[in-house]
């Protein structure tokens, strides 16, 4: 080869194997983030960078320093001039910083962002607390898209809060921020008072609650409301806005403690099923009444079996299920349909698809959304536990919190067959747990479970101890790995005996209706008295899809 082409063959080469090499990445730095907040937010000045170190790679384009740990280690950057000096000192193209500020349930972040050359990128996000994940998301978003010039991002701007209103609920919805975009009654407000609409409270009652139903108890097209006490069931219509106006009353057999009361109906006739136990004989002993003209009548005075009645599938129509007692263990056998036929209940097929766990109290199905298979149960174990399993009767998942406890106990005894000890210590209680209703408030195909939450320290340490301070009802959904909250009300004084979802005043809206002791304590001088709480639900309103995770 002749010595004059060798010049143009090496250029060749030099050009060729320059191609080859790809080009190398812009670097950036994510510096510490200055934290306006209590000491417990701390952790955010570096918790708030780690993330968005993350959200900002891009493998061969963009990626963060050799150092970027160790530049968490700096102070937080006061302004360009002290970001700039963090960027030459760790051989940065690009440098993030910025500020949180936390105040009780809100959360602002400001962001800045300096390009190689010179251009400066400044963001603000506001939102609440819990929805600091999706700001940081949008931020992110942000500067990849306007500062790197990513074609592939687009950005976006993060989630907002509902407007603060006036409301008795706390709301996990970050869509909302127009008024017509409002999930329920959303307040973001923890503490303070909410608005005399917003939760409307009946007159004290004097005696103390073990259960209520709300329902059509004499056909006439109006719901009624049912409060079971130790000696007596009391009918009651709420009228006058607040008041609870009594219709009727019932004495309950001596030989009777009452667990719980619940409405069915047959052949289009509304029955009161009030289930109870004998605890001499540590036996069931349930009834069947009817409600006409301001009298009970008693349809089936004497049932060995606890009653309840039951949202099953397919239909999710409600149907009056049975168990039979145990004396050592409350309840055995299976869960079963019961029906009245010829003035006598009698005993139906077996409840298919229900956990050994299950017993006639303390489950609830809940369809599957809409254009998915699969239902689910939610069952509430000994220790108050949320579990939740599949329709197979699978396990998938609990919670360590304590949900829908009651005071409310059927007395078992651990002395051989008929020989019972005097002593208390084999005397065993098992706590009925509250209803939980299933409802899809906001017409999304998406269910809810309702549930009640005691707020207590002395249950925590004792497992007898019912006398809750304060209780939160909470509506939550299942995520596909767990319960996820909704929404809850505020702490509501007092310890909750029930809760349910329907329209308690007649105005064609749906209510959350809570019943709620209270107890004035050791020494006090007054008895337990009861009262009943009605929450006002806006469903027409809830264009906005809630937000899934607390």
């Amino acid at each position: 080869m002749s010595r004059r082409f060798m010049p143009f063959l090496w250029a060749f080469a030099m050009l060729f194997l320059c191609s080859q090499v790809p080009a190398l990445a812009a670097s950036y730095l994510v510096a510490p983030f200055k934290v306006v907040g209590g000491q417990g937010q701390s952790y955010l000045a570096q918790a708030i960078p780690s993330m968005l170190v993350s959200r900002l790679y891009q493998q061969g384009s963009f990626e963060p320093v050799a150092r970027q740990d160790a530049a968490l280690k700096e102070n937080a950057p006061a302004a360009r001039e002290s970001a700039l000096s963090l960027a030459k000192k760790y051989s940065a193209d690009y440098v993030v910083w910025g500020s949180v500020t936390v105040m009780g349930d809100q959360a602002s972040i400001d962001v800045s962002a300096l390009s190689s050359k010179g251009k400066l990128w400044k963001r603000a996000e506001n939102g609440s607390v819990n929805t600091l994940i999706g700001s940081v998301q949008s931020l992110a978003d942000g500067i990849n898209a306007e500062v790197f010039g990513r074609t592939d991002v687009a950005s976006r701007p993060a989630p907002r809060a509902s407007s603060p209103s006036s409301g008795a609920f706390v709301v996990n919805d970050t869509q909302a921020g127009r008024q017509s975009e409002t999930y329920l009654n959303p307040a973001l407000r923890y503490q303070g008072r909410e608005s005399a609409a917003a939760q409307i409270r009946s007159q004290m009652l004097n005696y103390e609650c073990l259960g209520m139903e709300v329902a059509d108890i004499d056909g006439d097209g109006r719901n009624e409301v049912l409060l079971l006490g130790k000696n007596y069931l009391y009918a009651y219509k709420w009228q006058d806005g607040n008041k609870l106006a009594q219709i009727g009353s019932y004495r309950l057999p001596s030989a009777v403690t009452p667990v719980n009361v619940r409405v069915f109906r047959s052949a289009r006739m509304p029955y009161i099923a009030v289930s109870g136990f004998d605890e001499s004989a540590h036996d069931a002993r349930s009834q069947i009444l009817q409600f006409s003209s301001g009298k009970f009548s008693v349809v089936v005075p004497f049932v060995r079996r606890f009653l309840n009645v039951a949202n099953l599938p397919p239909m999710y129509a409600p149907v009056l299920i049975g168990q039979d007692a145990d004396r050592n263990k409350a309840v055995s056998g299976a869960v079963y349909e019961v029906y009245m036929e010829g003035g006598k209940l009698v005993r139906g097929g077996d409840l298919k698809g229900l956990p050994k766990q299950a017993n006639v109290f303390n489950f609830a199905w809940i369809p599957a959304d809409k254009g998915k298979k699969g239902d689910y149960l939610a069952l509430i174990t000994e220790n108050d536990s949320l579990v939740t399993f599949d329709s197979r009767g699978q396990r998938l998942a609990a919670t360590q919190d304590s949900y829908s406890g009651s005071s409310v106990y059927i007395l078992g005894d651990r002395g051989l067959g008929n020989i019972s000890s005097p002593d208390s210590h084999d005397n065993v209680l098992y706590y009925v747990p509250m209803r939980m209703p299933v409802v899809d408030l906001d017409r999304d195909g998406k269910y809810e479970l309702v549930v009640n939450k005691p707020v207590t320290a002395t249950g925590k340490l004792f497992t007898n101890f019912r006398t809750y301070p304060q209780g939160e009802i909470h509506a939550m959904a299942w995520n596909g790995l767990g319960m996820d909250l909704l929404w809850k009300t505020r702490r509501i004084k007092g310890t909750v005996c029930d809760v349910a979802v329907t329209d308690i005043d007649n105005n064609g809206k749906v209510d959350l209706v809570v019943a709620v002791n209270s107890y004035a304590g050791v020494g006090a001088g007054m008895k337990t008295r009861c009262a009943v709480i009605m929450y006002p639900l806006d469903t027409t309103m809830t264009s906005a899809k809630p937000n899934y995770s607390e």
